[in-house]
């Protein structure tokens, strides 16, 4: 958590004001940066880090050379007519944005307050009372520091604003149930059910995530799981049965949702000068979604079919 003049804040990468896919209603969704694992399907690569980042898109350059003569570090340059920026020295102070009018450099990231999160939210509370909608917090990962994420959730609480939480359940036990008062509903990723393969395919194993949404359910705060499905990684019928196995023994789940894979974030690793490690893999078919979908129902779960 970054500290700006004694105040608390989190760096918050956008907010997305009428969404209907992140929870009941119509909802403000927050997402912040900071993310403890790293998926190799990941489609927001600029979620991932802490700190604020540097984006760029060179097709939109105009070659005006204001960013170069700003930059204090001289961390960007033209290499081969192309817009380039040194990673290794650049600090992503945000200097060069400004001056960008073409808007080919873009800082992904600023620090809020909560004060400043809860005066953006409230904005939205006549449409959260008209279709009994509210925030989620995303990310990233929205419990990345759960000393922030307890106060701000006691803050939307206190102003009667429904929260939902969209998390990788990768938080420590003891933080996470001092949270559970404040929280309406999670939004819950099952990525894999072995533990090994997870630790593989995320960097973590499921242990902690799997125990906690077992902590949820238990204190009977609604579970919407969403399992992405990602052909070669977690997408056998062996994981989904395991998973809906794992799911049908939690009293509180209300749903799991497939969320098949897809391809929009690689133009965002492109923006970052990273490798975008899922360029193989195929698309999934609609039959073989449906087959998924009528698997999971077939363990007396309710299922949809996501984007």
């Amino acid at each position: 958590m970054v500290s700006e003049n004694g105040r608390n804040t989190r760096i918050v990468l956008s907010i997305q004001r009428m969404t209907v896919h992140n929870g009941p209603g119509i909802r403000t969704l927050v997402l912040f940066k900071g993310c403890p694992l790293r998926c190799v399907w990941c489609s927001t690569p600029e979620s991932q880090k802490v700190e604020p980042e540097i984006a760029i898109y060179p097709d939109k350059c105009t070659y005006c050379n204001r960013c170069v003569s700003i930059c204090p570090l001289n961390a960007i340059s033209f290499k081969d007519d192309t817009l380039t920026i040194d990673r290794t020295i650049c600090n992503n102070c945000g200097k060069c944005v400004p001056v960008c009018y073409a808007e080919a450099l873009k800082l992904m990231g600023k620090p809020m307050t909560i004060e400043e999160l809860l005066e953006e939210v409230q904005k939205d509370e006549v449409i959260f009372k008209h279709s009994n909608g509210g925030v989620t917090f995303s990310g990233g990962e929205p419990l990345f520091y759960p000393d922030f994420a307890l106060k701000l959730t006691q803050a939307f609480k206190k102003e009667h604003i429904s929260v939902g939480i969209d998390t990788s359940g990768y938080v420590p036990q003891n933080e996470l149930k001092q949270m559970l008062p404040y929280i309406v509903f999670f939004l819950w990723d099952i990525k894999h059910m072995d533990p090994d393969k997870h630790k593989v395919i995320t960097g973590v194993s499921n242990e902690l995530i799997l125990n906690n949404a077992r902590i949820v359910s238990e204190m009977k705060v609604p579970l919407y799981i969403r399992i992405p499905v990602i052909p070669g990684y977690n997408d056998s019928e062996t994981n989904i049965r395991a998973t809906c196995e794992f799911a049908r023994r939690l009293s509180s789940v209300v749903e799991i949702a497939l969320l098949p894979v897809h391809h929009l974030g690689k133009a965002k690793y492109l923006s970052l000068n990273r490798y975008y490690p899922i360029d193989d893999v195929p698309m999934i078919s609609e039959n073989i979604i449906v087959n998924m979908k009528q698997l999971v129902e077939s363990y007396g779960l309710k299922c949809s079919i996501g984007s």
